[in-house]
């Protein structure tokens, strides 16, 4: 054989090695001790006990996290870095419990800053934190390890509800492991209301704490706070038949799996509230379909006293909480996916999360997840899906406008081809699809914290509601804004990614790919022709 034929072969060889090596290494890095390193710190710090604990959980979020983990963009070990990690366990949180994880958040800063170690703040070990903070940052998190992170706050949540539980049974002076079930009932009844209220009683010195919840019970009873309360409680006592029908006596630990069975459950509760105000804002919608309700028609029926516990939010706190549309200065309009998300309408608010009202789109981004299993896709696949798929509060006649094709395809476009599903601009396009359920993306810094709501002043709403009615009754008016104007008023080209990194390194690898096909294509080629010799019509190998 020729020396330059070996050599082509030589080399086509070495290229088809890097194809099988590269899969082959990941997949031992992946199965190798350091993939397990998080579970065994786990053990060494709290011991085998809860290292089993955290292990057994952590299987059951694998299987929720898969869909969302699969379509995320993923570094060369097949692993999310902490902006993407941060956003699988909001989602992972959000579907299985309707809990808004506090730290897992975007807080209106730009996507990819996030790292969901903020989640923990100071209470896990410093040794351990370091594990996770380092895995983050130098290697990122396969699915397992994303698992058992998740898994590690779940149990954070669990420690802090067996705090509660604890403070409970000493503010009531119950010091035995078993209580009779009219006390326990009484515990729980108690221990819940200050859950729905969200205060810290653990905060407090004993005998404060005591009163505290004491008087907590006492209003919610008189229908103060929440006024889901007797709903609340019929549901507690549905759990306690499921787990203790004929208990004279019930355990305290029972008490506590009872507890935050409700818990887990509470939040469909409230996404009744939530289905009942959104169905009321769509009937005050200043266009069919637009998702938005001026803020005159938004006050009106707290004002004929219509709808009690919600509309109330002052004009500068829609505004700092991303509620506003204020593209026409003059007739501002609160957006309805937004306003039903804001802190406002939370319940259970303590130093971990917040129960809120579910985000109906959640449900459509893990249809395109599982669908799709990837971090990109051409614009005319999402069209597909996005046509075929309806969300609560979508209307019936509709449909994909020939706009909203064209800004599609310009998202894929300034991205080279394919629209990434987890960034700005897709969610943009996706709120503008389904204005009334999924809420609209603003750009980072857009939204501002602010620690109590603030409410509009009754003058302030009748002053919005009267300007709303002489617009509507007037004739000197300028016609009213037609429906694209309304919809596309806060457009923005900014685009936002969860990974931006990752995404690079994507289209660098597919790159990759190509060349290494065709070189191996070549190699096959080669080998094919050296084995023909001359003497027979073909080539023979020396």
């Amino acid at each position: 054989m020729p020396v330059h034929m070996k050599n082509i072969v030589i080399c086509a060889a070495f290229f088809l090695a890097a194809i099988c090596l590269g899969p082959c290494s990941a997949r031992r890095f992946r199965n190798s001790p350091a993939g397990r390193s998080i579970l065994l710190e786990v053990e060494d710090v709290f011991g085998k006990q809860m290292r089993n604990v955290i292990e057994g959980r952590a299987v059951r979020l694998e299987h929720t996290l898969q869909h969302t983990f699969k379509s995320l963009p993923k570094n060369e070990r097949g692993a999310v870095r902490a902006p993407a990690a941060r956003y699988a366990l909001h989602r992972l949180f959000v579907q299985l419990h309707g809990w808004q994880m506090k730290g897992l958040e975007l807080n209106g800063d730009a996507w990819h800053h996030n790292s969901p170690m903020e989640a923990f703040g100071s209470r896990v070990p410093t040794r351990l934190y370091n594990l996770l903070h380092d895995r983050l940052e130098n290697h990122g998190l396969d699915l397992l390890e994303l698992s058992v992170m998740g898994s590690l706050l779940e149990n954070m949540v669990h420690s802090l509800a067996e705090a509660r539980l604890n403070t409970t049974l000493r503010a009531l002076q119950v010091n035995s492991s078993e209580v009779d079930r009219g006390k326990a009932f009484e515990v729980m009844q108690i221990y819940l209301a200050t859950y729905i209220v969200g205060r810290e009683e653990e905060e407090f010195g004993e005998l404060e704490a005591a009163k505290h919840m004491l008087l907590t019970k006492s209003q919610m009873d008189q229908g103060y706070f929440y006024p889901r309360w007797m709903a609340a409680k019929q549901l507690l006592e549905t759990v306690v038949e499921e787990l203790a029908p004929q208990a004279k006596q019930i355990e305290t630990r029972t008490i506590l799996t009872v507890l935050e069975k409700v818990a887990n459950r509470i939040f469909h509760l409230e996404n009744e509230e939530c289905a009942s105000m959104r169905e009321r804002l769509i009937d005050s919608e200043d266009h069919e379909g637009s998702g938005r309700v001026p803020l005159g028609e938004f006050y009106r029926p707290t004002m004929q006293a219509l709808f009690t516990g919600a509309f109330t939010e002052s004009e500068g706190y829609l505004a700092r909480q991303g509620a506003l549309d204020e593209t026409d200065p003059k007739m501002k309009r609160v957006i309805i996916s937004n306003y039903l998300l804001m802190d406002s309408n939370c319940l259970a608010s303590s130093g971990y999360y917040a129960v809120c009202c579910i985000d109906v789109c959640e449900d459509l981004m893990t249809e395109l997840e599982m669908k799709l299993q990837s971090p990109a896709a051409p614009a005319s696949k999402l069209l597909e899906l996005a046509s075929a798929t309806m969300v609560p509060g979508t209307p019936a006649n509709h449909s994909i406008t020939a706009e909203l094709v064209q800004r599609l395809e310009e998202i894929a476009e300034h991205h080279g081809g394919e629209v990434p599903l987890h960034g700005r601009l897709f969610a943009q396009w996706i709120h503008h699809v389904f204005p009334r359920a999924c809420p609209f993306p603003h750009e980072a810094g857009a939204i501002v914290d602010v620690d109590h709501p603030l409410e509009a002043a009754p003058h302030d709403m009748q002053k919005h509601i009267s300007y709303f009615d002489e617009v509507s009754t007037s004739t000197s008016e300028a016609p009213a804004r037609s429906h694209d104007e309304v919809l596309f008023g806060m457009w923005s080209e900014r685009e936002e990614l969860v990974e931006p990194e990752g995404h690079k390194g994507r289209s660098h690898g597919g790159l990759l790919s190509t060349v290494l096909m065709l070189l191996a294509a070549v190699f096959g080629a080669v080998v094919t022709l050296a084995k023909f010799t001359p003497e027979k019509g073909t080539w023979k190998l020396d």
